[in-house]
């Protein structure tokens, strides 16, 4: 394994032996790789949600208004 910098800051390739690259290196420290990141990472969520049934606005907060009066009692 070898690690490949590219000229992109903050971003690097992990190359096997044969040279092709298996894995994406990121530096969190840079502030923009970090907000693609983070965006990556939702759009990912938003993917593995988007088969959940939905359910309406009104009924979901009712039930929080009804957990926060219980909570409050």
């Amino acid at each position: 394994m070898t690690i490949d910098i590219t000229p992109k800051k903050g971003i690097s390739y992990v190359t096997n032996s044969a040279g092709k690259r298996t894995a994406l290196m990121l530096d969190l420290k840079n502030k923009v790789i970090r907000e693609l990141a983070e965006d990556l990472l939702d759009n990912l969520a938003i993917i593995e949600r988007q088969n959940e049934t939905s359910r309406p606005f009104e009924e979901i907060d009712s039930e929080i208004l009804a957990k926060i009066a219980r909570k409050n009692g």
